[in-house]
C-alpha cells in the first residue's frame, strides 16, 4: 500500500514540474547534476544542453543494477529539472543516467 501511495505520489509530482526555461547565456555543452542533500526526501535532478533537448529518457538504477525509476519524455527547452523521492528508492548507492540526443550522461549518487 505504501508503494502504491508513493508512486501515486510521485506521479502527481512529475504531472505538475514541468520544464524549467534557463535564462541568460547558455553552456557549451550538455550537463547533469543531481543533487541528494542528506536531510532532504528528494533527489533534484538538473540537465542543461547548449539547445533543445527533445526526447530525453532518464533512468536510476540501485546498486544491483535493478531500474528503480524510469522516464521518458519531451524536453521543449535547453533545461530540465525533476525531483524525484528518495522515500520510493532503496538505500544506497544510485546510479542516475540520462540519455538524450546529443548526450549520455552517468552519475554515480551515494
Amino acid at each position: 500500500m505504501r508503494r502504491i501511495l508513493s508512486t501515486l505520489a510521485l506521479s502527481a509530482l512529475f504531472l505538475f514540474a514541468g520544464p524549467v526555461v534557463a535564462g541568460g547565456g547558455e553552456p557549451a555543452k550538455a550537463t547533469v547534476s543531481v543533487e541528494a542533500a542528506p536531510g532532504s526526501a528528494f533527489l533534484k535532478l538538473n540537465i542543461r544542453n547548449h539547445r533543445k533537448i527533445g526526447k530525453v529518457a532518464i533512468l536510476v538504477r540501485d546498486e544491483k543494477g535493478r531500474v528503480v525509476y524510469s522516464e521518458e519524455g519531451k524536453a521543449m527547452t535547453g533545461e530540465l529539472v525533476r525531483l524525484l523521492d528518495k522515500r520510493a528508492m532503496p538505500l544506497g548507492e544510485l546510479t542516475v543516467t540520462v540519455t538524450a540526443r546529443d548526450f549520455a550522461i552517468t552519475q554515480v549518487v551515494r
